[in-house]
């Protein structure tokens, strides 16, 4: 039972072995000799003697190491079990019966192992009872064959027989032989990868509540932690956690564990489900996969086709897309897109596995496999050289590459490092600091957006740049008499929906060229000087007089376009279009939006301010507007203005010299 009191941390990561083979070949039982526990717990499987679900037990090996053990159904129609179950473990039992020999879920089981990157293994041939010395000898030579282009090639052949004792030791001997190789070799290292548990199986607990269970595909939980079931993206707490009948703190990457669930009712969760930290991993429906076609299938691959798409313990039916070929041999691999058509929880460099849906005579239903080059990919059209050569660097590059490639296959939408973290979670290096010595060295460009830092390759911001440029220079050919762009108005053209705070780096970047000058309204060419006609001219001076003759107390912007406009001639439009002119070369300054003062005045004023607080020290907004001579409605904005301009600062109900 889960307890809240008394538990430890499971530091090592704990040894998957799963089973693998053909219905009614023995591999419950072979579990049940080795662990001692029966792991077909539904009354229908004991009732007809078949595995349906998934079985979980465990062993300890010699070295006091605890194994997990994963029994999967041998039916055809429970592969999408069986691939949930395979999914994740370390060393697979490949179980043959003697008396029947190597049958058609033998060989998908075998293949699937393949797809999913499972690289260790022991053939056990059970029943070995049943059958003389000559068959026995014929069924293994068959076995060799079936395996010999396999990674299980070199594997040993046990022989097991559930009324021999002895042939239980043999195996349990030979799987810690095995296992002890695999810790040998294993590199335990996973750095700064989100949570990702794909869950196998829910349930409820009487006294407890919801309870998953999987094994921790990549970085830890621990009991406390707010989680999200993916993708729907539910909030919940872990309220427990158990390690095979034993509660733990925390568990990581490679263990099986049973987690109990708070805030989240049963319902709601599902096999396929992935559990994540609330701002851990993003849910998909598609997926750029390098994909490998086996070799029985009997026709190729081509684009559009559609399949069963296996996901960790999820499947989902979907599209695939062919990105540099027209078809795909069997035998041969290719780089596809995966449409599908429900959302997934994946990470790069996770295994994939394909399945038609039609049986394939004498075969099966698995087309092939493949690593997910990128998790969260845009929809891509096909023999795009570019980004054909960013997922061949995401399969083969050096991790600078790697990041490199993902930043330019994310183009303007951007990458955050919470996503740089999915997208290159098959790195072998941290991205993070790749991600900055590519900043520092001009690959890339840095900003906030929404609180979160956001990386766009250098290759977009050149493409922007030049597009503003030219945006520009077009609008002072089309507007000779106006002071140069409307901020917004550039930005709004460069592109749709462009981020403000990218817009800033970006108008950055122009006016370090040396070539562009941008004020905090207007951008335009360093060396652009507005063309007025002699009406223009006439206009321009109309208004700014009409400032400097109002002082600190001017009439209202609207109110000068309303009366120029039935007085000198002209439209509305251009009056504005000359205010902003003067406001852009600093004749009037803005105080307000519909409040412009002549410049000398602003001047002037801003003097009288500083010298006041040298004296005094200090100055409240009556003795502003005394100085000044205006009423409040001026007096406030005026003081606003000169805060906002850094000269003062507010404290409480008076004002001082901000550098004072």
């Amino acid at each position: 039972m889960f307890r809240s009191t008394d538990t430890k941390v499971a530091n090592a990561r704990m040894l998957i072995i799963g089973t693998a083979g053909h219905i009614d070949h023995g591999k419950t039982t072979l579990i049940g000799a080795l662990t001692g526990a029966a792991t077909d717990r539904l009354k229908e499987e004991q009732e007809r003697g078949i595995s349906i679900e998934l079985g979980f037990a465990y062993m300890d090996l010699p070295n006091g190491n605890r194994c997990g053990v994963i029994d999967v159904p041998g039916h055809e129609r429970f592969v999408r079990q069986m691939i949930a179950g395979a999914t994740g473990i370390d060393l697979v039992l490949l179980v043959i019966a003697a008396d029947e020999g190597v049958m058609q879920q033998t060989r998908e089981h075998l293949d699937i192992c393949r797809l999913l990157g499972i690289e260790r293994g022991m053939i056990v041939l059970t029943k070995t009872d049943m059958v003389d010395d000559d068959w026995l000898e014929l069924v293994e030579s068959d076995v060799h064959e079936q395996v010999s282009e396999t990674f299980l090639n070199n594997a040993p052949i046990l022989h097991f027989s559930s009324k021999k004792p002895e042939t239980t030791e043999t195996v349990r001997a030979a799987i810690a032989t095995m296992a002890q190789q695999i810790e040998d070799n294993r590199n335990n290292a996973d750095h700064v990868h989100p949570l990702r548990i794909p869950i196998d199986r829910v349930f409820t607990m009487q006294g407890f509540g919801t309870v998953i269970t999987g094994t921790v595909g990549s970085g830890e939980v621990a009991v406390g932690d707010a989680v999200s079931i993916l993708p729907e993206g539910r909030r919940c707490k872990v309220r427990g956690i158990q390690s095979h009948n034993e509660s733990i703190d925390k568990v990581h990457v490679g263990q099986r564990a049973a987690i109990n669930l708070q805030g989240i009712d049963k319902v709601h969760v599902h096999r396929g489900n992935v559990v994540s930290h609330a701002e851990g991993i993003q849910a998909t429906r598609m997926l750029d996969v390098e994909l490998a076609v086996l070799p029985q299938v009997p026709s190729p691959v081509t684009s559009q086709a559609k399949a069963l798409v296996h996901v960790g313990t999820s499947q989902v039916t979907g599209t695939v897309v062919l990105l540099e070929d027209d078809e795909i041999q069997p035998g041969h691999s290719g780089l596809v897109q995966l449409r599908l058509d429900q959302f997934v929880v994946a990470l790069a460099g996770e295994r994939i596995v394909l399945r038609g849906f039609e049986l394939m005579p004498s075969y099966g239903k698995t087309i092939g496999g493949g690593v997910i080059l990128h998790p969260l990919p845009s929809k891509h059209r096909r023999l795009q050289e570019p980004v054909l050569r960013s997922l061949r660097a995401l399969r083969d590059g050096e991790p600078r590459e790697m990041v490199e490639r993902a930043v330019h296959l994310a183009g303007l939408s951007a990458l955050t490092l919470s996503t740089a973290k999915q997208v290159l979670s098959a790195c072998p290096t941290s991205p993070e600091s790749t991600l900055n010595e590519l900043v520092q060295q001009g690959v890339l460009t840095a900003y906030t957006h929404d609180g979160k830092r956001q990386y766009v390759h250098q290759d977009y911001i050149a493409r922007l740049l030049e597009r503003a440029e030219s945006t520009i220079t077009d609008y002072h050919r089309q507007y000779p008499q106006r002071g140069g762009i409307p901020r917004e108005e550039l930005r709004s053209k460069i592109r749709q929906a462009l981020p403000a705070r990218l817009f800033v780096e970006l108008v950055d970047k122009l006016a370090a060229s040396g070539n562009w000058l941008a004020t905090e309204t207007l951008v335009l060419a360093v060396d652009f000087e507005p063309s007025l006609s002699e009406d223009q001219k006439s206009l321009s001076g109309k208004i700014l007089r009409q400032y400097q003759r109002a002082g600190l107390e001017p009439p209202s912007t609207q109110d000068v376009v309303n009366e120029l406009t039935e007085t000198a001639n002209t439209t509305k439009t251009e009056v504005k279009e000359l205010m902003d002119l003067l406001i852009a070369q600093g004749e009037l300054v803005r105080i307000q939006q519909s409040l412009l003062f002549a410049r000398e005045h602003v001047q002037a004023m801003e003097e009288k301010v500083i010298s006041f607080l040298q004296d005094q020290g200090t100055m409240t907004t009556p003795q502003l507007k005394e100085l000044t001579g205006t009423s409040r409605k001026y007096t406030v904005p005026l003081a606003e203005y000169l805060d906002a301009k850094q000269v003062t600062i507010r404290m409480n109900d008076v004002r001082k010299l901000r550098n004072a």
